[in-house]
């Protein structure tokens, strides 16, 4: 195993340090990267797999590397809101979901829109939980192999546009995410289990008999009010300018832009919301389990733009909720919820729940359940992937 792990580094190691070897026209520099890493990551092991797996690549491509630590939740939202697209070529989010949902957040929160088409974001999943990286490298990749080729990815400069969810509170605070929102009984077994380490490998079952043994029904009460996708109110209310091509190649990427001023301003779009009050539906739902999918996360095409809602039942029996539980343990799907649930393709839609105790994850984090409005930004944030990946 440890013989294979190596022949993987070496390997990524010796394609980074082709592009390393290409010469540099005169006058210009090499690319410069902002790395936000979160050395607590994945039980304190985010930074020796940072420096073991990916560190070596970047630095063998001829980059300028950059690596601020995190100390505390919150912290690279306050570093991205005085990053300016002059100090760095890239950004590169080395941790968890956690971390890049700063970074995306951070980065949306931006009065320069233009600033997230000239500066990519790059993942280097050495997180516990990597379900966005996932999306962009795929989900059948060795640990070592999985974190080489993200950072592999960087190097190449291969970009491609990712939708953005915008999550705004009550008060007007607003969260952005990449692949979706999740409450209620089967989030809240899953945020218990690490309670039964006592239970080794049986905890994730153990978690969920003992969910059955608590009050019954485990559903609660909301109020929602959503738009439904249509061809019609999902048609773009801007036409888009699109910017040359996100493929640096083997020099470009490697030299950097000596002028940004030639950047283009990409004219960003938004769905019609004309009629969105007519179209609005309020109902009260009781159920299991509320979830919203990302468009990042749909696997086959829709008829109708939208993200897709899950609302579980409202009494399953006990076996019903166990069994499903259990499916999900070794279930490989990176999307909320199971295609079980009542299903509804929206463009917007508005969260109430009645208990204010409640706690809401939004790409795996978790907040208080407090009344959310949900809605879909199209190809918000420019993200470095695998040519291979391309859909």
């Amino acid at each position: 195993m440890y013989f294979r792990e190596d022949w993987i580094r070496r390997a990524l190691c010796e394609e980074a340090k082709l592009y390393g070897d290409v010469a540099l026209p005169p006058g210009s520099r090499p690319r410069r990267v902002t790395v936000f890493l979160n050395p607590a990551a994945q039980r304190g092991n985010g930074r020796k797999l940072f420096e073991k797996n990916a560190a070596p690549i970047l630095y063998l491509a001829g980059m300028e590397v950059n690596v601020v630590k995190t100390e505390y939740d919150g912290q690279v939202k306050q570093f991205m809101g005085v990053l300016e697209s002059k100090d760095t070529d890239g950004i590169i989010v080395a941790g968890g979901d956690g971390t890049f949902l700063e970074t995306v957040t951070g980065c949306m929160r931006k009065e320069d829109k233009n600033y997230r088409n000239s500066v990519p974001i790059g993942i280097i999943p050495v997180g516990e939980t990597n379900r966005f990286a996932q999306i962009v490298f795929g989900q059948d990749l060795n640990e070592v192999r999985f974190i080489g080729e993200a950072a592999m990815s960087v190097v190449k400069g291969v970009t491609k546009k990712y939708d953005v969810l915008k999550i705004e509170g009550s008060e007007g605070k607003i969260t952005y995410a990449v692949s979706g929102v999740e409450t209620g009984a089967y989030r809240d077994a899953e945020s218990r289990k690490s309670k039964y380490w006592y239970f080794g490998p049986l905890k994730s079952r153990w978690t969920y008999l003992r969910t059955a043994m608590k009050s019954w029904p485990p559903s609660f009460k909301a109020d929602i009010s959503y738009v439904l996708s249509t061809e019609e109110n999902t048609k773009q209310s801007k036409k888009v300018e699109q910017p040359p091509s996100s493929s640096y190649g083997w020099l470009g990427f490697l030299i950097g832009r000596t002028n940004r001023n030639n950047v283009p301003v990409v004219k960003e779009y938004d769905f019609d919301d004309s009629k969105d009050d007519e179209e609005m539906i309020s109902e009260t739902i009781s159920a299991v389990e509320f979830t919203v999918n990302s468009t990042n996360l749909d696997t086959k095409p829709k008829s109708v733009e939208g993200m897709t809602v899950g609302i579980g039942p409202s009494e399953p029996t006990k076996s019903q909720l166990i069994k499903e539980g259990w499916r999900r343990i070794n279930d490989k799907s990176l999307k909320f919820g199971t295609e079980e649930n009542r299903q509804l393709v929206v463009k917007k839609i508005k969260f109430t729940p009645e208990d204010t105790d409640m706690m809401i994850n939004i790409d795996g984090e978790s907040f208080e359940a407090l009344p959310i409005e949900i809605s879909l930004l199209k190809d918000r944030i420019n993200v470095f992937y695998k040519a291979e990946t391309a859909s």
